[in-house]
């Protein structure tokens, strides 16, 4: 085992139970974790001709989950962490954005996108987004 393997920071969190009832949380998880393990693999091997880039692959599939959950599962999300730096860029945006327009509603669709990291990803990954 590595020393990433055992590190707390690059540990993935047990997703709560909410999300094994939604076929499609289900799916975009499983999807996320599998490629994840593909490309790592890969980035091992050093195969060539195969795009093994993760922010090419495993950062999209974290990130369509983390859309799915902030589109879908909103009020089922964790609040604001104090000790993360990005939950504070995000709240700090929300609160810049006073206009009723799309820009107000898209910095909460972002940093609800951020929120749901915090119950799928590493910690040490969480900020990235």
């Amino acid at each position: 085992m590595s020393p990433d393997e055992t590190n707390p920071e690059h540990q993935w969190p047990l997703p709560p139970a909410w999300m094994w009832a939604c076929a499609r949380c289900v799916t975009l998880y499983r999807t996320m974790r599998q490629v994840g393990e593909e490309i790592a693999e890969l980035r091992l091997t050093g195969e060539r001709g195969v795009d093994w880039d993760p922010f090419d692959s495993t950062l999209t599939t974290q990130m369509a989950l983390g859309e799915h959950l902030a589109e879908h599962h909103a009020d089922l999300l964790p609040g604001w962490d104090s000790d993360c730096s990005t939950c504070g860029d995000h709240q700090s945006r929300i609160v810049r954005e006073k206009d009723p327009d799309h820009r107000r509603a898209t910095a909460i669709r972002f940093g609800n996108e951020h929120l749901a990291r915090h119950i799928y990803a590493p910690p040490g990954t969480v900020g990235f987004l």
